[in-house]
């Protein structure tokens, strides 16, 4: 069969009137057929670093592409969020968020971006517990003489974070908050320092997510004095728990989820958390996750991930206008 030339023209006329949706959608069912960027935005080494590698490499395998790590620290990882927001809403660069992307807004009214308008969740990667850890020189061994030190010299003992505005300032805070107690903030530009600092004996102390914290408790070179959890964990056994220490309140579990930009289409969104939840369902990476001390959740979907951000976001802020913390400088 031959057509003829208007023939072809008129096919070309017709196609040109696609809808660009339509177009988007079957482009969508072919998802991914390129590798996905997932950004985390604290530098190399430290706890976030470790998990994104590991998570990165099974969702990898379940994508059938491979998932590149990339690092945009600064600002408690509110950089790489803000660049994944303006990042092309096609699936294929993705971010690993954490609680202090929830309080961005009052910890960095300069950035403009806004990560509940910007960015959609995705699902729950993972729990983890804090551990409040001192030198192993220091005379505190328990947290009654950590807030016996802090009663006593109000404002002289020192408390480490990876940074202003990261869950270890926030747990800092809160934990004053409960103890009446007053101690100062020193932050650092990533965990690695700070770390370094309090086993040298610089800083008091350092409210550390357990999975960084573990190699040197283990080494000998940090002394965990509570885990800011309800239940004991079973990397540090022997360490009370905060609210056995009377409170209960601080049992405060951190956690990272993945999101992505807010137009990413639904279909796309859907398969990133298919293959977050199958990549969480192998034991393998539930086992390797446990033996860091993190905690795998049950499969999540977008809206249960959304609904905690919300509720994160509602905590922290008011507890940052209660202790009338200030922006980052």
């Amino acid at each position: 069969m031959h057509f003829c030339k208007p023939g072809l023209a008129v096919v070309a006329l017709l196609s040109s009137f696609i809808p660009l949706g339509a177009m988007a959608a079957d482009a969508d069912l072919e998802y991914p057929r390129r590798p996905i960027t997932l950004v985390i935005g604290f530098p190399p080494g430290g706890g976030a670093d470790a998990l994104a590698r590991l998570v990165a490499r099974h969702m990898g395998k379940e994508l059938g592409q491979n998932m590149i790590v990339d690092y945009r620290p600064g600002a408690a990882g509110n950089i790489g969020a803000k660049a994944v927001a303006n990042a092309a809403a096609d699936g294929y660069t993705i971010y690993l968020s954490g609680r202090p992307n929830t309080i961005h807004k009052a910890m960095y009214p300069e950035l403009d971006y806004d990560f509940v308008r910007d960015l959609q969740p995705v699902g729950l990667v993972a729990t983890m517990p804090y551990v409040v850890t001192v030198g192993k020189d220091t005379p505190m061994s328990s947290l009654d003489d950590v807030i016996a030190l802090a009663k006593t010299y109000p404002g002289a003992p020192t408390c480490a974070s990876a940074g202003v505005g990261t869950s270890d300032h926030l747990l800092c805070l809160m934990f004053q908050q409960e103890t009446g107690t007053d101690i100062a903030h020193v932050p650092y530009r990533g965990s690695a320092r700070a770390f370094a600092d309090v086993i040298g004996g610089r800083v008091d102390m350092f409210f550390a997510p357990l999975p960084a914290a573990l190699p040197h408790i283990v080494a000998g070179n940090l002394r965990a004095v509570a885990v800011m959890s309800r239940l004991r964990t079973s990397s540090l056994p022997h360490t009370p728990t905060i609210a056995e220490a009377g409170f209960p309140s601080l049992a405060l579990d951190a956690w990272y989820g993945l999101v992505a930009p807010a137009a990413t289409p639904p279909r796309v969104v859907a398969r990133l958390n298919q293959s977050m939840n199958a990549a969480l369902a192998r034991q393998e990476l539930r086992e390797a996750l446990l033996q860091m001390a993190y905690v795998p959740p049950s499969p999540d979907t977008p809206e249960a991930f959304g609904n905690l951000i919300a509720k994160e976001t509602e905590r922290w802020t008011a507890i940052l206008e209660t202790r009338k913390v200030q922006p980052s400088p």
